[in-house]
């Protein structure tokens, strides 16, 4: 009796084509099963790195943004095909295939640090008209928009440390309050104003010109709404003439400090001088806030992880996450090419 091992032509064949077969669904089956991985790691670390980037604020820290600019990932592999049968006097008495391989991913994940004039143009540029067109012809809350990106309308700045003042934060707040009131019942529409440049016209139904909501806006804002519409224009420490409000607009950096007063900080780097007290924390927390705790918080919508503590977006606190949706929209609006954007709509001011 002996053993010997032989290679059969046509079984070789059955079995290469099989594993052939299988090779060709690798590609499918990593496209399929690796592209939603790759998102949701993208996503997550950009918003880790964006509320990161907030709470440096906090702590007066300079901020950088780490960009992913590619992901490229290829494959190797390798397969075995083998045979073996044990034959007695010409008669196979037993036989035995062998199948293997392996599939090994190499992934190839490229960041550059996000530095020089174009950052500087990015994060110190004060936000558009035509951007916070965009997003408001999306849909966004005029209060939550304009209380996160503007810096003032005609009289009224929107700075939670002169809340005091009659031009105070509360005063800024109560006239988009007004105005979101008739924005979620369909009876205010924002768009551009044809033939001005960088104006946008906000037309109320003409039902809803005599609502408290209305007129309250327009005292406040102290411009005449007699036409049942409001332009806005762009405009940096001017007041409105009566007709239009003068609207200044932060910048990105100006908007990540806004929001870094809302980071609860944990009350030993309070005493140890690390960062100051958060200012006028009323005028913040009912639509952003960040908390601070000393172990990894169970439901975060994003969490991070600095100086020695985790900072974190609670998961229930929709506000919030709303909020920091809305920031995440503006950052990548600013980072692209302004001159391609306009709004999608023109309405008229008369």
């Amino acid at each position: 009796m002996a053993t010997t091992n032989l290679l059969h032509p046509l079984t070789l064949l059955a079995l290469a084509t099989v594993l052939l077969a299988g090779c060709a669904q690798l590609g499918p089956r990593a496209l399929s099963e690796g592209r939603p991985l790759y998102n949701v790691a993208v996503q997550r670390t950009e918003a880790e790195q964006l509320l990161l980037n907030i709470v440096r604020q906090r702590y007066s820290d300079p901020v950088l943004f780490l960009d992913v600019t590619s992901i490229a990932s290829g494959f190797s592999g390798q397969a075995n095909v083998g045979w073996s049968s044990r034959v007695f006097e010409s008669v196979t008495e037993s036989a035995s295939a062998v199948l293997g391989g392996s599939l090994r991913e190499n992934p190839n994940i490229f960041y550059a640090p996000n530095t020089g004039e174009k950052f500087v143009r990015q994060m110190l540029t004060p936000l558009s008209i035509e951007k916070l067109a965009l997003v408001l012809q999306a849909g966004w809350s005029i209060e939550r928009v304009l209380l996160m990106s503007g810096e003032s309308m005609n009289k009224l700045r929107n700075t939670p440390q002169s809340r005091v003042s009659d031009a105070g934060t509360p005063r800024y707040r109560a006239a988009l309050v007004a105005l979101r009131e008739l924005q979620r019942d369909g009876e205010l529409f924002i768009g551009a104003a044809p033939g001005e440049e960088g104006v946008l016209a906000i037309t109320v139904k003409a039902i809803a010109r005599e609502r408290l909501a209305f007129r309250e806006a327009c005292e406040l804002l102290e411009i005449s709404c007699e036409e049942g519409s409001i332009r806005v224009r762009a405009a940096l420490a001017r007041q409105g003439d009566g007709e239009t409000i003068a609207l200044a607009t932060r910048s990105l950096f100006s908007t990540l400090y806004y929001l870094s007063r809302s980071v609860d900080v944990p009350e030993q780097d309070l005493r140890a001088g690390l960062t100051s007290g958060g200012g006028a924390r009323d005028a913040y927390e009912s639509f952003f806030r960040v908390h601070s705790s000393a172990q990894a918080p169970e439901r975060a919508a994003v969490a991070i992880h600095y100086r020695d503590s985790w900072f974190y977006i609670s998961d229930d606190d929709i506000d919030s996450k709303v909020t920091f949706a809305l920031l995440s929209m503006l950052v990548t609006l600013q980072s692209g090419d302004s001159a391609t954007l306009a709004p999608l709509l023109a309405l008229p001011t008369r």
